[in-house]
């Protein structure tokens, strides 16, 4: 890995140098969305709301037909101060035939975990209502500084990723030093060897920061593989995701109360009845792993229901989920119902 990173640097260093770029281009897009969420099984009022997301990119070409392209996200504060956070940034270096260099803050990820996720409207694990699934780390997770090398397409439109992952002092680096911290690495790979098919797959592992601490029973580590095809107007989607937690307890023999790993299955499909409009079923299952077998755990399953309905420039969303065992927790149970009119700009 170290090798890697020295040649991705100098590789940078080099290109600095040797070339000279020409001025780029600087465009905004965005969406907009107003959502209504209820709840039921939770002690929350029904949730009203109205989020945005502003996308500044720029681009340009190098005089020896290199591009390159910078991204900052803004999006507003989850704290409803109304304040809007620079926390997704990325600068990308495209060399043709040689594959793709990225420097990432907060973003890149290249986790497959909802690679085979076919939802009409969103992802229904993923939501202001959490229902506890734990799921693999990666590399675009806020507050992880990452460099990345990109393959470019091979054969059967396969592409392979690496990336170093270190704790980020801020979102915008002002050559600040990392934060101390654990780092990580990450691999990944997508092929399409045939025509609607999507294979995909990744990996990481957590590098122990050296603290001088004895007490890592196990290190994080996880990855995710998925398949998706699509013929015609229906998608079908599998896919399965693992995620071993970091065991630093200072009891050696907690193996009862300890969970080894996580496995999460997923199923979706996707149809769309027209040009405007789609519907969807998606269905998830966790099973924590107890590191003593006898140990009784209790899984969490969501059922999701979904429609989604194009206005030209909006679309309108429906999307219901029912979600058994929230936290892991037997017989804790609730259902989540989104109204949401999505605009995009």
């Amino acid at each position: 890995m170290k090798s890697i990173i020295k040649t991705l640097l100098v590789s940078i260093a080099s290109l600095s140098l040797m070339f000279s770029v020409n001025a780029g281009e600087l465009s905004v897009s965005g969406s907009a969305k107003a959502t209504y969420n209820i709840v039921n099984g939770a002690q929350a009022d029904n949730g009203i709301g109205v989020t945005n997301e502003l996308n500044f990119t720029a681009s340009g070409e190098m005089d020896n037909g290199f591009t390159w392209a910078y991204s900052m996200e803004l999006d507003p504060s989850t704290t409803g101060s109304g304040q809007a956070n620079n926390d997704d940034t990325s600068l990308t270096l495209t060399m043709g035939d040689y594959g793709t260099i990225k420097a990432c803050v907060s973003e890149c990820g290249n986790n497959k975990k909802y690679a085979w996720d076919a939802s009409a409207y969103t992802k229904m694990s993923d939501t202001g209502y959490s229902e506890g699934i734990v799921y693999p780390g990666d590399a675009g997770a806020a507050n992880m500084a990452t460099l990345q090398y990109h393959t470019p397409e091979l054969p059967f439109g396969t592409t392979a990723s690496v990336a170093h992952m270190q704790q980020s002092a801020d979102g915008s680096s002002g050559n600040a030093t990392a934060s101390s911290g654990d780092s990580g690495s990450e691999y990944s790979l997508v092929t399409k060897p045939i025509d609607g098919l999507t294979v995909s797959g990744h990996y990481y592992k957590v590098n122990d920061y050296d603290d001088g601490l004895t007490n890592e029973d196990q290190l994080e580590e996880g990855g995710s593989y998925a398949a998706k095809f699509s013929s015609g107007n229906i998608t079908v989607g599998y896919g399965k995701s693992f995620h071993a937690p970091a065991d630093t307890s200072a009891t050696r023999n907690d193996g009862a109360t300890q969970v080894e790993y996580y496995e999460n299955t997923g199923y979706s499909l996707g149809y769309a009845v027209n040009d405007a409009l789609s519907v969807s079923y998606t269905k998830e299952e966790s099973e924590p792993n107890y590191q003593t077998s006898a140990t009784v755990g209790y899984d969490i399953e969501m059922d999701s229901v979904q429609v989604a309905y194009s206005l030209g420039g909006a679309t309108l969303s429906l999307a219901r989920a029912d979600y058994s065992n929230v936290g892991y927790v037997n017989n804790a149970d609730a259902e989540e119902t989104i109204i949401a009119m999505t605009f995009a700009f």
